[in-house]
């Protein structure tokens, strides 16, 4: 805050001339003259909340987006300074409008058409959800997170669907101890100590870590519903096979069972599905694929060339030897 109770925004922009210096994010960029003069020009309690979004990549030199989401209606009050950003990264040219349904059929998109050679192949899928009338996790404090993943246990104990909800907070009545917590992270499905990454503490996410954070595990441990991470809900599906129909639609029983708890997902009209962070807006949804692929590369040791091959198909290669 400068002398007057407002935010120093020169301090704010010659932060930003730094960074610039170093990597320049997505946030920097578009942090133009123009932008700094219109959000010199809002209430204090406004000037605040934009300062709040940019804290990501102002405290981190190696961001590449560098803005979070504090709330969901942020897009649309500060669409001044995010909508350019979300542009450029979903690479949107116009009045696009996101648009986005579960319709691909089962036994249609089979990968073994690509490669009848294909073995050993795990498909898995998750979807970013906030819930509307809440915060987003950067901004909510730790009763409104404790509240939320109360909300969600209820849920899910009329689920439906058998399986269990482990709680990371102290005191909660499915709470796990650190060897549990451990357990689940080695199986690779609960995420880790949040308070590890900066980007995530910076920006506000990871605040009163542990509290208000669990997961969902379906009994036969193929559906997973993280609670408290960077969105509030991150709704995974794991399907052993070869038909892309077949993980979508385990992910849709997963999301219409908790709309038809009554709860309503937060979402643009333009942007479709409102993320914390920019770059998971529109579906919300990352989809990978683990299995053998031989003689990409040679010996099957060149991660780079692996990841060169990948681009080209507009996919990341995410590492190799499983």
């Amino acid at each position: 805050m400068n002398a007057q109770g407002h935010v120093d925004f020169d301090k704010v922009e010659a932060r930003w001339g730094y960074l610039k210096s170093i990597k320049e994010s997505l946030a920097n960029k578009y942090w133009t003259p123009e932008v700094s003069k219109t959000a010199r020009t809002l209430p204090d309690e406004d000037q605040q909340r934009i300062l709040d979004i940019m804290m990501g990549g102002l405290e981190n030199d190696d961001s590449s987006v560098g803005a979070y989401a504090t709330r969901p209606e942020d897009y649309d009050n500060y669409g001044f300074y995010l909508e350019p950003l979300i542009k450029e990264y979903h690479k949107i040219e116009g009045n696009t409008k996101q648009e986005h349904d579960w319709n691909i059929p089962v036994g249609q998109y089979l990968l073994t058409k690509i490669d009848p050679k294909l073995s050993n192949v795990s498909m898995r899928a998750r979807v970013a959800r906030n819930v509307a009338g809440w915060n987003l996790p950067p901004k909510m404090n730790k009763e409104e997170r404790i509240k939320f993943e109360n909300t969600m246990t209820e849920i899910f104990e009329k689920f439906g669907l058998p399986g269990t909800y482990n709680s990371l907070t102290p005191g909660h009545k499915n709470f796990i101890d650190q060897n549990k917590a451990n357990e689940l992270i080695k199986k690779h499905f609960l995420f880790n100590d949040m308070t590890t990454d900066n980007h995530l503490t910076s920006s506000g996410v990871a605040s009163d870590w542990p509290h208000g954070r669990g997961i969902w595990v379906s009994q036969d441990e193929t559906k997973m519903i993280w609670i408290g991470e960077e969105d509030q809900l991150r709704i995974i599906s794991i399907v052993k096979g070869y038909d892309l129909g077949a993980v979508d639609a385990s992910l849709f029983e997963l999301l219409s069972k908790i709309e038809g708890a009554g709860l309503k997902f937060a979402e643009h009209p333009t942007y479709g599905v409102i993320t914390t962070c920019p770059t998971n807006m529109g579906t919300g949804k990352r989809q990978s694929i683990l299995g053998e692929f031989p003689n990409i590369t040679e010996k099957g040791t060149n991660e780079n060339r692996l990841k060169d091959l990948a681009r080209q198909f507009g996919l990341q290669a995410r590492g190799m030897g499983g």
